[in-house]
């Protein structure tokens, strides 16, 4: 795929699976969204005490990977290796390419009341990006 096809992809797609590697490898579902001025995806993550998102240190490796399979012969995948870093005070544009963009989902994924969920910031940086699809 080119890049303008992977980036338009990733702009529609919203959801994946992080991996976050090191140590003690954690994969799990995930909302994103796509900022191709930037080349990176933006997430915002929920976490509880005790959960695989915490604590991630200030440049933790990871693969995210977003598909779909429309049949056997239709399918699309994008694979995105780079550091996952904590956005500290996302801005105005941040927010909205994670809200235009991102797969909504409901908060009972979570097995915990929505109070004790913590809500943190993060980017997939320096990202190197390929993309299949068939032909």
């Amino acid at each position: 795929m080119s890049a303008e096809e992977i980036a338009a992809y990733l702009q529609s797609r919203g959801d994946g699976v992080l991996t976050l590697r090191g140590d003690d490898p954690q994969s799990f579902p995930v909302s994103f969204g796509y900022d191709a001025a930037e080349s990176r995806c933006v997430f915002q993550l929920l976490s509880t005490p005790g959960s695989a998102t915490r604590p991630l240190g200030d440049s933790t490796p990871a693969t995210l990977v977003a598909y779909d399979v429309d049949s056997p012969d239709e399918w699309t995948s994008v694979v995105a290796d780079g550091r996952l870093v904590e956005i500290p005070e996302p801005d105005a544009d941040d927010r909205r390419t994670y809200v235009e963009q991102a797969t909504a989902v409901g908060m009972s994924v979570f097995d915990a009341d929505p109070v004790d969920l913590d809500a943190a910031w993060y980017e997939l940086r320096d990202a190197d990006i390929s993309g299949r699809q068939s032909p």
